[in-house]
């Protein structure tokens, strides 16, 4: 999904993405989206296969005011991406470089972080889908 999704928001195809991110994030990344830089924008993108590492960050269980039972987990993930982005990018973090090949064929590629969370309901007679209930993209979704 985390695939998918950042693809979709590179390629600003965000209509796609109604069923699988709810409406007030959507609402926000439409904002968002549309005022950024295309290297911004491609650096979203998360090629399966560039993913590196994903980690589980909070997983919650809570019943809401209707006692409808809910499970939420966000996750992180570690890829690489190909971007044009500076070695210095707004906020003065550094984004992680890695060189592939020798000096001649060098590609640089940037390892960049992403949290999404997903929630399902789990209350009996409740739809099985999972939505994506927050995106973020640091240094490049702000």
């Amino acid at each position: 999904a985390f695939s998918v999704v950042s693809k979709l928001l590179s390629q600003r195809k965000l209509d796609l993405l109604d069923e699988l991110v709810s409406a007030e994030v959507l609402q926000v990344l439409k904002e968002k989206i549309s005022l950024l830089p295309d290297n911004h924008r491609d650096a979203l993108a998360a090629d399966i296969d560039a993913i590196m590492y994903t980690t589980e960050g909070d997983v919650r269980i809570y019943y809401d005011d209707d006692g409808r039972k809910f499970v939420s987990i966000l996750m992180r993930f570690w890829y690489l991406n190909g971007a044009n982005l500076p070695d210095e990018v707004p906020g003065e973090t550094k984004v992680f470089q890695i060189v592939f090949g020798d000096e001649s064929t060098k590609e640089k590629r940037h390892l960049l972080t992403a949290n999404y969370e997903f929630q399902r309901e789990f209350t009996e007679g409740a739809k099985p889908d999972w939505t994506i209930t927050r995106i973020e993209h640091p240094r490049l979704l702000e």
